[in-house]
């Protein structure tokens, strides 16, 4: 597996709880799949989708884009693998910026407070099983 692109990410979750509240169902759709709008409908809702949104900021910045050259924040999907633990799925123009990038798998950790929600993404390559780890590094 060999290191390809770090993001994080970091949301004020009463600011991102305003956002919600203004633009209601409009700014989710924007942000979110109906799947992901459907898994946080619980009392933490604003807290798990903050974490969320987290995560597909700092995808973004790993890929070094933004919401530009068609990256968007509905081609990411933050799921859970089977023991819970929160999974990157990437689809249209987002997942081809990737895949230019070599990256393949993504690594993924959320946190959140009362006040804020973290998220750091790692892009690499391969699958992840028995490889060993190669940093690549930018600067000399």
């Amino acid at each position: 597996m060999t290191l390809v692109a770090h993001g994080i990410d970091a949301v004020d979750i009463k600011r991102f709880s305003k956002l919600i509240e203004k633009g209601e169902r409009d700014f989710l759709k924007r942000c979110f799949s109906e799947k992901e709008i459907d898994e946080a409908s619980d009392h933490k809702s604003h807290q798990r989708l903050a974490g969320w949104f987290a995560v597909k900021e700092s995808v973004l910045k790993a890929i070094g884009t933004g919401q530009s050259n068609g990256a968007t924040f509905t081609d990411i999907e933050v799921s859970h693998c089977e023991f819970g633990a929160p999974q990157v799925v990437l689809s249209g123009n987002t997942k081809k910026l990737a895949e230019n990038l070599g990256i393949s798998t993504w690594l993924v950790s959320i946190s959140h407070i009362d006040k804020i929600a973290i998220a750091s993404v790692i892009g690499t390559t391969g699958s992840g099983s028995n490889e060993s780890i190669k940093v690549i590094s930018q600067f000399p």
